[in-house]
C-alpha cells in the first residue's frame, strides 16, 4: 500500500487560538494606499477628500473612498458625523496617531535600504 505524503488537515479545536498581532495589524493597515495615506495624515494633520486625493500619487478616487472607509471602520481615521461635503476633514483618531512611532521606525529602516 503507498504512504500517503500529504498529510490530512487537522480537526477544528474547540478552543481558538487568538490571531497574531501581527497578522491583524497587517490586515488593519496593509496596503500600499492605507499606508500612504496614513503617511499624509501624519505628516500634514486633518485633510480633506481632495486634499487627500492630490497628495496620495496615483490613487483613484474609488480607491481613496474604499481605504478611507475601511481606515475609519477599524477605527484609525474619523471624519465629522454627517459630513457629506468632500472638503470635511479627514483626521487620525487618537488609536491612529499612535502609529507615529512606528512610521519613524519605517522612515529611519527605509533609509537603510539600498537605492
Amino acid at each position: 500500500m503507498p504512504t500517503r505524503l500529504i498529510a490530512e488537515p487537522a480537526p477544528p479545536s474547540s478552543t481558538a487560538v487568538p490571531a497574531c498581532p501581527v497578522e491583524h495589524a497587517i490586515q488593519v493597515i496593509g496596503g500600499k494606499w492605507k499606508l500612504l495615506l496614513l503617511r499624509s495624515l501624519l505628516l500634514n494633520g486633518p485633510q480633506g477628500y481632495n486634499q487627500l486625493l492630490a497628495s496620495v500619487t496615483g490613487i483613484s478616487a474609488k480607491e481613496l473612498t474604499r481605504n478611507l472607509g475601511e481606515l475609519a471602520a477599524s477605527g484609525l481615521v474619523t471624519r465629522p458625523p454627517g459630513a457629506l461635503d468632500r472638503n470635511q476633514p479627514y483626521a487620525l483618531t487618537p488609536l491612529g496617531e499612535g502609529l507615529m512611532p512606528i512610521f519613524k521606525d519605517l522612515l529611519t529602516w527605509g533609509q537603510t535600504l539600498p537605492s
